[in-house]
């Protein structure tokens, strides 16, 4: 991220007016740069959320067929349990 002159990143906006205080002295060619910056940071955090998204769904399925698996096991378990208390 950009670093303002101020040094005061760390400090959260708490309001429009407040950002438009910050960005009211640049010029131009900086605020251009600051929406490329911007732009750049969207798109890693939106690739960064697509990658996630992949691995939750890998995940969600491995843990259906792990889940399938695990009823045969449980059932045969069952069935043996059964004829051994008969």
């Amino acid at each position: 991220m950009v670093m303002s002159e101020s040094g005061s990143d760390d400090e959260p906006l708490e309001s429009l007016a407040q950002l438009k205080e910050m960005v009211r002295g640049l010029n131009k060619a900086q605020l251009k740069e600051l929406l490329f910056i911007l732009m750049d940071e969207f798109d890693y955090v939106n690739t960064k959320n697509c990658m996630l998204k992949n691995v939750c769904s890998d995940l969600k399925r491995d843990i259906r067929r792990l889940e399938h698996e695990n009823k045969v096991p449980k059932s045969e378990r069952c069935e043996v349990d059964k004829k051994t208390l008969v």
